[in-house]
């Protein structure tokens, strides 16, 4: 997870309405605290006109790469504002000491992600789920809980949620929670080339969380085509097949 703070000449976490840097953290992959990536010089003259004083944040945050977390001495005003409301950052007070901070902020962040069951995307001139982004966008890990996203307005089903995100194929890995297998997972694994390992989340039986890798990717090609697991699924006949008088297989 990446992190930026705002520090002052002391190091210090700052305003940015004082002269100093955004310095870009990142954890460590062995979770042995922050690795400090780089720091970006940012000292704004407001006599300047906004558009300028705006082009400056701009070309400042330019630098933080992906980071869309900032800890800071302030939250409020024009340059906080726009790091909202244009840049999409999430700005957190800072309150103690920084690599205490850090830890705080990852934790919360992770809350606000844990609170969102799906993502909401235009399709076909509807609004409709689909799973999210976890994480670093290079990962490219996605989630879903499934039932809570069969609950929204646009009544969709399973398969109509899932299907044109596993078509799309822009993943490498993708958790679905659910209550059940859906019927049709069986098939389409082995339609889409992707592998599928399901498990319960806990010993009542109440929940499943499938794990899906497409078949191009390294997590994918170490695993067999098809669905895998303790989920029990409903081995019903693929739609697209039927069987005439002569027993023939037709694809529908």
């Amino acid at each position: 997870m990446k992190i930026a703070a705002y520090l002052n000449p002391q190091g210090d976490v700052a305003s940015l309405y004082e002269p100093g840097c955004f310095r870009l953290y990142q954890a460590s992959a062995a979770d042995e605290g922050w690795l400090s990536a780089q720091e970006i010089p940012f000292v704004t003259d407001y006599a300047r006109p906004l558009p300028e004083i705006k082009a400056a944040l701009h070309a400042a945050i330019a630098g933080l790469d992906d980071c869309k977390t900032l800890v800071s001495a302030e939250v409020r005003g024009v340059l906080y504002s726009v790091l909202q409301e244009e840049l999409g950052f999430r700005i957190w007070k800072s309150e103690g000491p920084l690599l205490q901070q850090l830890d705080s902020v990852r934790q919360k962040e992770a809350e606000h992600e844990a609170q969102k069951r799906f993502e909401i995307v235009a399709f076909a001139g509807k609004m409709l789920p689909t799973p999210m982004l976890v994480g670093d966008p290079r990962d490219g890990c996605f989630w879903i809980d499934l039932k809570e996203a069969l609950n929204h307005e646009s009544g969709q089903t399973s398969r109509q949620i899932l299907i044109p995100f596993l078509e799309r194929g822009q993943f490498r890995r993708l958790e679905v929670l659910c209550d059940h297998l859906p019927k049709w997972m069986t098939w389409e694994m082995e339609r889409l080339d992707m592998s599928a390992e399901s498990e319960e989340i806990d010993a009542t039986g109440s929940g499943l969380r499938v794990t899906v890798y497409p078949r191009n990717t390294p997590e994918g090609g170490a695993r067999k085509v098809g669905l895998l697991g303790a989920g029990p699924a409903l081995l019903l006949p693929c739609p697209r097949e039927r069987q005439n008088s002569g027993g023939r297989v037709i694809d529908a």
